[in-house]
């Protein structure tokens, strides 16, 4: 057992003050950079400049080096590497965070994110697929899921699979609106080309990238 001492109480506050401060509560936060994917986390990165997440992960990780085992403190410090683009040490914060509590469906999407911007497609799909295992319900995962079996493992029948799942269970998400064209065009192209040569197959899907 580490007992607190009071370099600990005041690293403590100082976490505290920046994971207020740095977690606003809003919808689902869409991406407007390349790779458009959905975090599980509202408001993710907008409302904070960098100085202060680089500050806040300081803090932090001194906070790890007494204690490795905070649960809160990890998936704080994947989500600050995630908002600064840093995804390789995103990966390794939540690859810790789930080693403690591996149910956690929105830190499994937000992993999936980081691999996916990472350059590392698979793995990507399959912490989506375990946020899904965890949480049937967590409908930005299958949303997310989709976007990389078109867009990056090339699996159109999969990626159409996920979104008709999404749009069964969310109907009214905002995202709903941009997923079902996406349905639909799959669902043709996947009909034109199981009629064979010469049936017109159309490939020119919208790009998330």
């Amino acid at each position: 057992m580490v007992k607190t001492s009071r370099s600990l109480i005041s690293l403590l506050a100082i976490f505290i003050a920046g994971f207020v401060t740095g977690v606003v509560f809003s919808a689902w936060k869409l991406d407007v950079g390349s790779q458009r994917v959905v975090s599980a986390r509202p408001g993710h990165g907008d409302q904070n400049p960098k100085a202060e997440i680089q500050g806040r992960i300081a803090a932090i990780e001194r906070m790890l080096a007494v204690n490795p085992n905070q649960l809160d403190a990890l998936i704080q410090l994947g989500n600050d590497y995630f908002d600064l683009g840093d995804h390789q040490k995103a990966i390794v914060a939540y690859q810790k965070a789930l080693l403690i509590n591996p149910k956690n469906a929105d830190v499994l999407t937000d992993l999936g994110i980081s691999y996916r911007r990472a350059g590392k497609p698979q793995q990507a799909a399959t912490a989506f697929r375990k946020a899904q295992e965890v949480d049937p319900n967590h409908t930005v995962s299958l949303f997310n899921l989709g976007i990389v079996l078109r867009d990056d493992l090339k699996d159109p029948a999969g990626a159409l699979k996920a979104w008709e799942e999404f749009l069964k269970k969310s109907p009214d998400s905002p995202h709903s609106v941009m997923v079902q064209p996406w349905v639909k065009q799959l669902q043709e192209k996947l009909g034109q080309a199981a009629g064979g040569p010469g049936s017109g197959s159309n490939t020119n899907l919208p790009s998330m990238k």
